[in-house]
């Protein structure tokens, strides 16, 4: 009888490999080709950027931001020095991006204005507010208020998450021990188990329900402000969220219901059935908890939901996991302590090593590759809220796997021995698993806190910050750099170095200052050596915010006059502090970090215990196969088209403003019109009507205008012209346009 259950449960064993291996790859294909959607609404860039002056007056006021916002909750208010509103019309969605609006604003008068924002995140829902102040005709005022960027949060939210975090972790991770447990083990404790353990996913079922409904009552107040009802009313509509709790709590009542089956079901293959969909809801119920996470804040850089995904999934599958092996620990603790139940001990201990093995190294790898994500920058780690509370999270995080580690090394060797030494091995082994369920709780506490607060990466401040470019003309190369880059007063280094390796000590630098905006006459600065052989000068040359180009005059006995020109956007959107993230160097991260996790899963599967044996080989291949995408990721890069420069390459001279006046009369007037005010034959035509010219194209960057040319505007009129006039003639198009404003004002 044995015998003839043996090769039907062995049957199924492996179809439960078979369907882990193929979830795995189906993981691994997503984290090859997703492409995430741009948590946190901040503020990135602005027009008037913050704290400069500009001169004349803005007709609008522009705020980009690090995410999708919902434009219907989302606003910008400009107020004077008094405090009242100067906006003469509504906020307005940008066009050009999902990101960013503008609200129109009166004449100005020379003076100090301050920029109220408020921003509703499409992907995660938190409300972020802010405020900076820009200068009309003289510089910001010292006594002005500003607000730094702040989320509408609350305790109560942190504490929802942490429920649903550990709810859905047991979801996950309890009915997968209690399928990779059932080969082999004796019936009435494998019964006895499965009932307790049942009973622990509707425990668990019923924690992710309590963290719902505090999610919703959180979200409500923060919508609703003062009236709770306008809050209800708009909580399902606003951006994702809504939709994405709707999903999560439905599929949580398919778990709960799942669960109640698994308790009360007799035979082995219905258990399966239920343990097997619970297992798969907590994976639904994981997929929508990343979709609304931070990861899911990022655009083009990266896998990121991916990672964070399968960050969740193996947490789950570890940390959910613990309690089923202390269930079973506890239910063999009565048995006789003869050599079988030593032996059953010693393999459950080893197939929930083997699984949490490779829980642990995708764990580490995901988690580091997310955090690099997050913060960027070392410093950020013990400058913001996030970076701290992420070393909290390492530093419980850091005992958890010792303990793990204890379990693995010293405690599951000793369960093999017979009579007292292993009985006192079981006893060590449910004290230490107690320990790491307490820990694996604080982990997930801190996460829930973590998770409302600001990416490290997104929080701007008062950190210095400096503007940079660099010159060349013949044998000669100028760097210079302004701290903190912003109108004002600054300090520019200046490094200069020639073809043959240096200057002489006797060398002289002159520094001629020319704002290519405005007809501003030009100043001259003449820095000293410093003791590193580079010059320095405190200057308030910069007057105002926009493209300077800065004439290093290099004078050395002997020699020719080196002339360098360095064009320098002062006031630029690296002015407010957020860290950007290279998606070049994030795709080849990603690479390592896969080639991380297939070297985890070959590693781990190479061993032979716990493992079946076709799982075994499957796992072992599925790693190496990682491990060589991971390595061509790495060399091979991303695949990019054209990637424009940050600042315009072409100079606006004649030539070239003649050039792109002739396309644009070709291609454009007849949406645009001859001024560009987007009143041209067919703009009645068009939905969304053409853009206002003299307004937008001053909000945007060179590099931004060069993709609105080349690549369109998707959902809008705006073709692509890049195939048909290359990059030349795309910066020519951008330097004419770059004329209309002026021409419109004068």
């Amino acid at each position: 009888m044995r015998h003839s259950e043996t090769g039907p449960l062995r049957r199924l064993e492996l179809r439960r490999g078979r369907l882990a291996l193929a979830v795995l790859a189906a993981l691994t294909a997503l984290a090859l080709v997703v492409a995430p959607a741009r948590a946190h609404a901040n503020l990135v860039r602005a027009s008037p950027s913050p704290g400069t002056a500009v001169d004349p007056a803005p007709p609008v006021v522009y705020a980009e931001f690090s995410e999708a916002i919902d434009f219907g909750y989302s606003s910008l208010e400009v107020l004077d020095a008094d405090g009242q509103p100067v906006t003469t019309g509504p906020t307005e969605a940008d066009p050009t991006s999902d990101a960013a609006m503008l609200v129109p604003v009166g004449d100005l008068a020379d003076g100090t204005y301050v920029v109220v924002w408020r921003t509703l995140s499409v992907i995660d829902g938190h409300v972020i507010r802010g405020s900076f102040a820009f200068g009309v005709g003289k510089p910001v005022a010292a006594d002005v208020a500003v607000a730094v960027a702040s989320i509408e949060s609350s305790p109560a939210a942190s504490v929802s998450r942490w429920l649903l975090f550990v709810g859905v972790a047991v979801l996950i991770g309890g009915p997968l021990q209690v399928l990779v447990q059932r080969r082999g083990s004796q019936p009435e404790r494998r019964r006895a188990v499965e009932r307790r353990t049942a009973l622990l996913l509707l425990g668990g079922g019923l924690l992710a329900l309590a963290g719902q409904v505090g999610l919703l009552g959180t979200q409500i107040l923060v919508l609703g402000g003062d009236s709770l009802l306008a809050g209800f009313g708009d909580v399902f509509g606003a951006g994702q969220w809504g939709a994405l709790w709707i999903g999560r709590t439905a599929a949580l009542v398919v778990a709960l219901v799942l669960a109640d089956q698994a308790s009360s079901s007799s035979g082995e293959r219905r258990g399966t059935v239920a343990f097997g969909g619970v297992a798969l809801v907590g994976v639904v119920m994981a997929v929508t908890i990343s979709l609304g996470s931070h990861a899911a804040a990022l655009s083009d850089v990266g896998p990121a939901l991916a990672a964070d995904l399968i960050h969740l999934l193996a947490v789950g599958a570890w940390v959910g996991g613990l309690p089923v092996l202390l269930l079973v620990a506890w239910e063999a603790r009565h048995a006789r302590s003869d050599g079988s139940v030593a032996a059953e001990m010693t393999e459950v201990a080893a197939r929930f090593s083997a699984v949490a093995t490779v829980a642990v190294g995708l764990i580490v790898v995901t988690g580091v590759y997310s955090a690099w994500l997050q913060v960027l920058e070392p410093e950020r780690l013990w400058s913001t809220e996030y970076g701290l509370l992420l070393l909290v999270k390492l530093a419980l995080v850091a005992p958890l796997v010792a303990l793990g580690g204890v379990n693995l090394g010293w405690t599951r060797p000793r369960l093999a021995r017979a009579g007292v030494a292993g009985a006192r091995a079981a006893k060590s082994l449910r004290t230490l698993m107690v320990a790491e369920i307490v820990l694996a709780a604080l982990v997930l506490g801190v996460v829930g806190v973590l998770t409302e607060r600001e990416p490290a990466r997104q929080v701007s401040g008062d950190v210095p910050l400096a503007v940079e470019g660099v010159g060349a003309s013949g044998d000669s190369r100028v760097r210079v750099r302004v701290v903190p880059g912003r109108p004002g007063p600054n300090t520019l280094e200046v490094d200069v170095v020639s073809r043959e390796g240096g200057w002489a000590a006797d060398a002289e630098i002159e520094l001629q200052f020319r704002y290519l905006d405005t007809d501003l006459g030009t100043t001259v600065e003449r820095p000293v050596r410093t003791d590193d052989g580079g010059f320095a000068v405190e200057t308030d040359a910069f007057a105002l915010a926009g493209m300077w180009q800065v004439l290093a005059i290099v004078r050395q006995p002997g020699a020719f006059d080196a002339r360098v020109p360095v064009r320098l956007n002062i006031g630029s959107p690296t002015a407010i502090g957020v860290a950007e993230v290279d998606a070049a160097v994030a795709v080849r991260f990603w690479g390592m970090a896969l080639a991380g996790m297939g070297f985890v899963l070959a590693l781990a599967t190479l061993a032979r215990q716990g493992w079946a044996a076709r799982v075994r080989q499957a796992g072992t291949g599925a790693g190496f196969a990682a491990i060589l995408l991971g390595a061509g990721l790495l060399i091979i890069g991303p695949q990019q088209g054209v990637v424009p420069s940050a600042v315009n390459p072409v100079p606006p001279d004649d030539a070239s403003v003649s050039a792109g006046r002739e396309i644009y009369e070709a291609e454009c007037v007849s949406c645009h019109g001859p001024a560009g005010r987007g009143d041209g034959p067919l703009a009645a035509t068009l939905d969304p009507p053409p853009l206002d010219l003299v307004i937008h194209v001053p909000l945007h960057p060179d590099d931004a205008l060069f993709g609105f040319v080349f690549n369109g505007i998707e959902g809008t009129g705006m073709p692509a012209f890049g195939e048909r006039y290359g990059e030349l003639d795309t910066w020519h198009i951008i330097n004419f346009i770059q004329t209309l404003p002026e021409a419109a004002r004068g």
